[in-house]
């Protein structure tokens, strides 16, 4: 799966969307963005328009993950999830020789995190969705 094929899939893509944790498993190679997804449309019902979903979107085979340092005069300092726009990292992203050493990632994507006015950046082999039960 990538993020283009989620956003498609979910019901507002990831417009909207928070993230609220990360869990980052360097000896399975595994990083997990726990996420709260806008789940209800602009035609639902007054009570589920507004509808939040937590889920788990899953990188795996992970590479590298950075988390820039957050703007100074940003909003880094509130507690709570952090609002987030993603796209396919741009070239130049990486310096040429990480560039040539993740090859092997199909998957490489930069999280515009708005209330730090930073980026995280992942590269990766795949990605999982799963919808959380709790």
């Amino acid at each position: 799966m990538t993020l283009e094929q989620l956003e498609r899939e979910l019901p507002n893509g990831l417009h909207d969307a928070q993230i609220v944790s990360i869990e980052r498993g360097f000896e399975d190679e595994t990083l997990i963005l726990n996420v709260l997804i806008l789940a209800g449309l602009p035609d639902d019902p007054s009570e589920t328009r507004n509808e939040y979903r937590r889920a788990a979107i899953t990188f795996t085979g992970v590479k590298l993950f950075i988390i820039e340092s957050p703007d100074a005069s940003s909003a880094f300092l509130a507690p709570g999830g952090v609002w987030f726009s993603a796209s396919r990292s741009n070239p130049g992203t990486f310096s040429p020789e990480i560039e040539r050493r993740l090859s092997g990632c199909k998957e490489a994507y930069s999280f515009f995190i708005l209330d730090w006015a930073s980026n995280m950046h992942v590269a990766a082999t795949d990605i999982g969705f799963a919808w959380s039960s709790a």
